[in-house]
């Protein structure tokens, strides 16, 4: 880890420790504060989780040191919202990660062109196909309209057991450059064709902010 890293880390964990002291009368146990993905004791793992117990479509969320378990909040315009028991929130829309709200560095993705005829997201439509464009804000960066330009490949196949359900997923990568950042990385997805879900997926949110690791527990209806 670098000292970059250490220091935005540092300055994280206040920000969500403030956020757990509000209302959260409204969320059904056992939902949780983000900042228990820094501090232990973390949510059980995806495999040990009884995912047929929980009372809502929920996500786990691995950041950090640890993981929590986030529950769907509402719908909007084909997007999931999350909301965490801090009201941070985890947006995505068809397994993409298209907003985060509540971080010290937040993600908003506005668009993504040059995606294959009739597709509305990358994974899986975009494996093999000619390069597409994010277009994304890091508002509090103060970075508005950056470009990343990525492509989709398919690495394998993996089964995925999420509490006791298994799940026979193709795996994708996505790797992105930002050239006005100076910024390369890769996101995986866990897709299963059956389904059309992305069930497991590694994003990224910025440098300092490394990779958020979620993986869909209780599925919600696709909008």
């Amino acid at each position: 880890m670098t000292f970059a890293r250490i220091r935005f880390t540092a300055m994280l964990l206040p920000a969500l420790l403030l956020g757990a002291c509000t209302d959260t009368t409204d969320l059904p146990a056992p939902f949780d504060t983000l900042n228990a993905v820094f501090f232990p004791p973390s949510a059980p793992t995806a495999q040990e989780i009884d995912v047929d117990k929980l009372p809502v479509a929920a996500i786990l969320v691995g950041f950090g040191r640890g993981s929590a378990r986030i529950a769907l909040a509402g719908t909007r315009d084909g997007t999931l919202i999350w909301r965490a028991a801090d009201r941070a929130e985890i947006h995505t829309r068809q397994g993409i990660l298209v907003r985060t709200v509540g971080l010290p560095d937040n993600l908003r993705i506005v668009r993504i062109d040059g995606l294959p005829e009739g597709a509305s997201a990358p994974v899986p439509a975009a494996a093999g196909a000619r390069p597409y464009v994010r277009i994304f804000d890091l508002p509090n960066r103060r970075l508005y309209g950056a470009r990343a330009d990525c492509s989709l490949a398919e690495v394998g196949q993996e089964p995925l057991q999420i509490g006791q359900y298994r799940f026979d997923t193709v795996v994708y990568d996505e790797t992105c450059t930002v050239e006005v950042m100076r910024w390369q990385y890769t996101n995986r997805y866990w897709y299963e064709p059956d389904s059309t879900r992305v069930w497991r997926s590694v994003q990224h949110i910025s440098p300092e902010m490394g990779d958020m690791d979620i993986t869909l527990l209780r599925s919600a209806p696709i909008p």
